[in-house]
């Protein structure tokens, strides 16, 4: 069930948090003038998405008869979260 709801805000997250990063002073003079703006990379952030989105996928669809190991789907979506807030921190302090 977590990984589900995990899955079904993923994009929203990113939405919200990219709304969010442009709503800054530091934003518009990113955009405007090219200063102050971040040195992180786009596909680290991608990357997160990515890794959050193959977790949560890998959490619902895998049935447990195939798991490794009994507690691999609960380990899937702790890590879903991490790498989901940590796609929103870091589209958070990019502009």
């Amino acid at each position: 069930m977590a990984a589900k709801v995990g899955l079904a805000l993923l994009v929203p997250t990113a939405v919200v948090s990219v709304v969010l990063s442009l709503m800054t002073e530091r934003a518009a003079d990113c955009v405007m003038y090219g200063n102050r703006c971040s040195s992180i990379p786009g596909p680290m952030i991608f990357g997160a998405f990515l890794v959050s989105a193959a977790l949560g996928a890998f959490a619902v669809g895998c049935p447990r008869e195939r798991l490794p190991f009994a507690s691999a789907r609960s380990w899937a979506v702790k890590l879903q979260g991490v790498a989901q807030v940590a796609m929103a921190m870091l589209l958070l302090v990019s502009p």
